[in-house]
């Protein structure tokens, strides 16, 4: 079942008409493939070939001749029958035809075309020239094969040793995959969605009805998958989740080359067929195919886009025309993804899926022609219709760029039956009750959630999801740190929850807990009221935000140094309400006690204190401007994790209020970016700092989030390095009250040394400035002042075995110690991937 699911992502397929015909156009003289030639059953039904020159062409009918054009070629009519399943075509060049395409002016005629058509991008760009619209659009998704495209029979499988060739076993495995899709797909699935277009803002979708074979609940995170683009006129056209050149971007000339193919009849006229490829011949593989281009509007009417590779991939946008708006607009759009014939690797959703040539056995012969993964293919195929163009719509939370119905897993068959487009076949239920009863069977949609909960950290039970970061930690305090938590799940009530821990450290012998609750006040703003009461303890002047983005990580590795933490014991109450989608806050109020676990004291000439109280107001923001979610039955869900991301919070402490103790404010902020150009490298940038008004003690300070030690001898100091921490800046080695630091890191592209091993290295520079009014007041502790500037610069290579990597960083400037191997770290790295 596993298979099933990676082949939704990855693989192809079609509904099958009666009668088929493949083929393939050549010249007659060169026997070249002539690419995008015009194959014409009817005025209704043609196509054109694909790269290699070949074609297939369906009808319901029985096919007796089909026509065959190509621009500078003698058009030809070719008898055929329908016995013979597979015909090659030769065309002769004509110089007639010729005469009526010669470049009489002084470029590529196509270049001219090309450019009218991104100079009238604007007028001809629904987003751009309409103020809204809305549609209805009904998707389906096959993963199958043709039976006549394999053999029923059982096959012999030869083995060759010594030049000889023996009988080494019977391969039964055609004949059982023909027995099982002459009856089902192997896949299938369905969607009915509303979308929505407001001017300056961006288009959303409501999904009104889904259904996936083997699912009750869908798997959210499939639906919001690009496979296609649906507007042609961005800079970059997605293809199966990964992003490419659009062949009419502002700079395209650049990297295509165009030639016209010929002029053919559209609704309202003409359109010219112009044929593009990438200019550079590279391994990994450029986008090729055909834009149909209107002649008095320079609007696309019909796009093709091709990548044939070690996968073989085919994208169709047909477009209408809507005369009342007097423009093109999106109608269909289908996506075909099989095997492909040649060795060129080809990457699938943004690198994270590659594909390369596999190793073969040349010892094992085995007589079929054709097997199960050749001729098994995937066909996304999606029609829009109610199409209302320029009436109100109005979309209040842009950022939601997906909106799940709660009711759209439960749509009845008349609903379904009133939107589809395309008929459900008794192949098709079939698939549905095979893989309903199957995955029942085999847990899986158990397993889709137990993995989606772990990837968040949490192991879900029926009612409770445990915590899994809560489990085991390490840190020189407590030493080894055993623990049990969690929060009741959406099983238990989708309205309140409960959550809870307990955790005992082997070194401090002590216990730490917390407990509390929170309900739901509204589902659409996602806002909730909490209140908790909390012992535990947290590192001493680390920076901390209360709204933020977090990850699962089972141990945090610079806690495996750190001994200076604080104690605290809190009643805590927090709001939490979403702005927007990408704009999250949170409130929260606290009042308890602070013990610092070290040798400390706060001494001003007013206080001398080893323990403190603080009464706290704290509010904090999370901003994602370009991040995108979807809101579905589980709560809300990224779909786009975009950059930049804001993080900011401002935290008040009230003087003799609750007893507290203190009176200073806190200003926090965080700043990540990510540019990744198209196809390489990617740099990493985080900005963060604070700054107090006021005095405050040690829990409220800044250590810029050292990680280092100077233990002896120096090999001791080899230990794992952190995630966007100083890795040559002692523990406490410098305090502030206020400061300012930069992380860069620029990740060089994986180097493909095999087809395992694949390190990556980095270049990593960080710099911090700082300082702190009254330092004296800080006892107990000794540490210096950032006010001169603190840099460091390294080199990382990840990805050498199993995740772990090497770093190689050192500090520079005016902090520079005397002993050149007390500047220099050696870390071990390491990336999680759960291979999910």
């Amino acid at each position: 079942m596993k298979n099933i699911f990676l082949l939704i992502l990855l693989l192809p397929l079609s509904v099958f008409s009666q009668y088929q015909i493949n083929g393939k156009v050549i010249d007659s003289k060169s026997k070249n493939p002539l690419v995008f030639a015009n194959v014409i059953l009817n005025k209704t039904n043609g196509t054109l070939t694909d790269i290699d020159g070949t074609f297939q062409i369906n009808s319901t009918k029985p096919i007796t001749k089909i026509t065959i054009s190509y621009v500078g070629y003698t058009t030809k009519i070719v008898a055929v029958s329908n016995s013979k399943k597979y015909v090659i075509i030769p065309l002769k060049a004509s110089v007639e035809n010729l005469k009526e395409v010669l470049i009489t002016a002084k470029e590529n005629p196509a270049l001219q075309i090309i450019r009218a058509v991104i100079k009238n991008k604007k007028e001809n760009n629904i987003e751009t020239r309409l103020n809204s619209f809305k549609f209805n659009a009904y998707n389906k998704i096959l993963v199958t094969a043709n039976p006549d495209s394999i053999k029923g029979k059982i096959d012999s499988i030869f083995k060759i040793a010594n030049g000889k060739k023996s009988f080494f076993k019977l391969d039964s495995s055609n004949y059982k995959f023909r027995k099982e899709i002459e009856n089902k797909h192997l896949y299938i699935s369905e969607k009915i969605s509303e979308f929505q277009f407001q001017k300056r803002k961006k288009k959303k979708e409501i999904i009104l009805a889904s259904r996936m074979a083997g699912l009750q609940q869908p798997v959210y995170e499939l639906l919001a998958i690009t496979l296609q683009n649906f507007s042609i006129y961005n800079p970059f056209y997605t293809i199966a989740g990964t992003k490419y050149n659009n062949p009419i971007a502002d700079h395209a000339l650049k990297h295509y080359s165009y030639k016209i193919l010929d002029t053919v009849n559209n609704t309202i006229g003409k359109s010219v067929v112009i044929h593009f490829k990438p200019k550079q011949n590279k391994k990994v593989l450029g986008i090729e195919g055909v834009l149909y281009i209107d002649q008095k509007s320079f609007a696309i009417t019909k796009a093709i886009f091709e990548l044939k590779g070690i996968v073989h991939i085919k994208a169709t946008q047909n477009f209408i025309y809507k005369k009342k708006s007097k423009i093109w607009f999106p109608s269909v759009q289908d996506i075909l993804i099989k095997k492909g014939i040649n060795k060129k690797q080809i990457s699938l959703f943004g690198g994270m899926v590659q594909f390369s040539e596999s190793v073969k056995n040349d010892s094992i012969q085995n007589t079929k022609k054709n097997s199960a993964e050749t001729i098994t293919y995937f066909l996304s195929k999606t029609k829009n219709f109610n199409i209302e163009i320029n009436k109100p719509v109005n979309i209040n939370k842009s950022a939601t760029t997906i909106q799940f119905k709660d009711d759209a897993a439960y749509k009845s068959e008349l609903f379904w039956n009133t939107y589809r487009t395309d008929s459900i076949s008794n192949r098709d239920k079939k698939t549905y009750l095979v893989l309903d009863s199957l995955a029942k069977k085999e847990h899986i949609e158990h397993k889709i959630n137990l993995a989606r909960s772990i990837l968040k950290g949490f192991y879900p039970t029926k009612y409770i999801d445990l915590n899994l970061g809560k489990i085991i930690n390490l840190n020189n305090y407590e030493g080894l740190r055993l623990g049990f938590g969690g929060v009741t799940n959406n099983q238990f009530s989708s309205k309140f929850r409960l959550e809870s821990f307990i955790a005992y450290g082997t070194k401090d012998n002590d216990f730490k807990y917390s407990f509390g609750g929170s309900i739901r006040l509204n589902k659409e703003t996602n806002t909730w009221l909490s209140a908790n009461y909390t012992n535990d303890i947290k590192e001493a002047a680390s920076l901390d935000f209360i709204a933020k983005n977090t990850s699962f990580s089972p141990v945090n590795p610079r806690n495996l140094n750190i001994s200076k933490f604080y104690n605290y014991k809190t009643i805590s109450v927090d709001l939490k309400h979403d702005v927007q989608p990408n704009f999250e806050t949170k409130l929260q109020l606290s009042t308890g006690d602070y013990s610092p676990v070290f040798n400390y004291k706060f001494i001003s000439p007013t206080k001398n204190l080893n323990k403190y109280q603080l009464t706290l107001a704290i509010i904090g923001f999370q901003y994602n401007p370009n991040s995108e979610y979807m809101n579905s039955p589980i709560g809300k869900l990224t779909i786009k994790n975009k950059y930049p991301q804001f993080t900011f919070q401002v935290a008040k402490s009230f003087e003799n209020i609750l007893q507290s103790d203190f009176n200073f404010t806190q200003v926090n902020l965080r700043i990540l970016e990510n540019i990744k150009p198209l196809r390489k490298g990617t740099t990493k940038i985080l900005i963060e700092g604070g700054i107090v008004f006021g005095d405050a003690p040690i829990s409220h300070l800044f250590n810029s989030a050292p990680n280092y030690t100077f233990k002896s001898p120096w090999r001791r100091r080899i230990n794992l390095a952190g995630t966007n921490s100083f890795e040559t800046m002692g523990y406490n080695e410098f305090i502030s009250d206020r400061y300012a630091a930069i992380h860069i890191k620029h990740l060089l592209k994986p180097l493909r040394l095999f087809k395992k091993f694949r390190p990556q290295f980095t270049l990593v520079t960080r710099a911090v400035i700082g300082n702190i009014n009254n330092p004296s007041y800080q006892t107990g502790i000794q540490f210096k002042s950032l006010k001169k500037g603190y840099f460091e610069s390294g080199l990382e290579l990840n990805n050498l075995f199993k995740g772990f990597g090497l770093s190689a960083d050192y500090r520079y400037g005016a902090y520079t110690n005397p002993i050149w191997s007390d500047n220099l770290a050696v870390k071990l790295t390491f990336k999680l991937n759960l291979g999910i």
